[in-house]
C-alpha cells in the first residue's frame, strides 16, 4: 500500500486520479460473523446510552459529524467501491468513557467530551472521522481476531465469537498483541489521511489533530503509537497527499 503512494510523486498528474489504496482479502473468519457480533454489540451500547440519556445529547455536533461522514463516504467508495454496501451508522455520548471508536460494519462513536476538548475545525473533525472509518474498511476488528489466533490456546481451531469473547477479557491477550494494534492504528491514519484529503478536506489540518493528540501515553502499556511515530508519518506523506487534495478537491462534494 505505502509504495503506491510513494509512486504518486514521480506520477504526471493525470495518474494521480488512480485508486491509491488496497485492502487484504486473506482474513479468517467470515466478514458476515464479524459484523453480526459487532452489531449486536454495537446495538447493545447505543440502548444503554439512550435509556442513561446520554445518547446524541449534542445535536449540533451530531449534524457536523452527518455532514463529514457524506463527504467521506464518497472518498470511501471511490478507494473502495465495495464500501457502497456498508451502512454507516454514527452517534455522539456524553460522560460515556468515549473518545473515538469504531466498530466492523460501519458503527461509529465518539465522546462528546472527546470532541469538546479538542475544539477541532471541520478538517481536523474529518481526519478523527476518516480515521475511524479506514479501521472499518481495512476490517481491522477482523484482520485482529485473525492475527490473534496466533497468540491465544488453540487459536486456529476456535470460532470467531470465542476468540472475540478472550480478546474482550484479557488483558495479556491484548499486551502479547500490542504491536498488532499500534501497527493498526498507523495503518488507520494512512488510510484516513488519503481519504481526508480525497473528500477536498485540508491535510494540514491532519499535523494540526495529531498535536492536539500530543497528550498520548508514549508507555509500553499503551495500545497506540507514541504520537511522534504517528507525526513523523503524516509528515513523510504530506506532500503527496497534498497532489490528492489538489486534484481532488470538489470533484467528490
Amino acid at each position: 500500500m505505502r509504495w503506491l503512494l510513494v509512486l504518486l510523486l514521480f506520477l504526471p498528474v493525470p495518474g494521480v486520479a488512480q485508486r491509491l489504496l488496497d485492502f487484504r482479502e486473506d482474513l479468517a473468519f467470515k466478514a458476515e460473523v464479524v459484523e453480526g457480533v459487532a452489531g449486536k454489540a454495537y446495538a447493545r451500547r447505543l440502548s444503554l446510552l439512550e435509556a442513561e440519556g446520554k445518547l446524541d445529547t449534542d445535536r449540533d455536533l451530531l449534524e457536523r459529524l452527518h455532514g463529514i461522514l457524506d463527504r467521506l463516504r464518497a472518498a470511501a467508495e471511490y478507494e473502495q467501491p465495495a464500501s457502497s454496501a456498508i451502512h454507516w451508522q454514527i452517534h455522539s455520548c456524553r460522560n460515556c468513557g468515549e473518545s473515538a471508536s469504531a466498530m466492523a460494519g460501519g458503527r461509529l462513536l465518539f465522546g462528546e467530551e472527546f470532541i469538546a476538548g479538542l475544539a477541532p475545525t471541520d478538517d481536523e473533525l474529518a481526519f478523527v472521522i476518516a480515521h475511524e472509518m479506514a479501521h472499518v474498511l481495512a476490517e481491522h476488528t477482523r484482520e485482529y481476531a485473525t492475527t490473534a489466533r496466533f497468540f491465544l490456546a488453540n487459536g486456529l481451531h476456535r470460532e470467531y465469537w470465542d476468540i472475540q469473547r478472550e480478546l474482550d477479557e484479557s488483558i495479556v491477550a491484548n499486551l502479547r498483541m500490542a504491536h498488532e494494534y499500534q501497527r493498526q492504528e498507523l495503518d488507520a491514519d494512512y488510510i484516513g489521511f488519503i481519504l481526508g484529503a480525497r473528500a477536498g478536506y485540508q491535510p494540514e489540518a491532519m499535523l494540526s489533530l495529531l498535536r492536539k493528540l500530543g497528550a498520548d501515553d508514549p508507555s509500553f502499556l499503551s495500545r497506540h503509537p507514541e504520537e511522534k511515530q504517528r507525526m513523523r508519518q503524516a509528515q513523510t506523506m504530506l506532500e503527496s497527499v497534498r497532489r490528492i487534495y489538489t486534484l481532488s478537491s470538489g470533484q467528490l462534494r
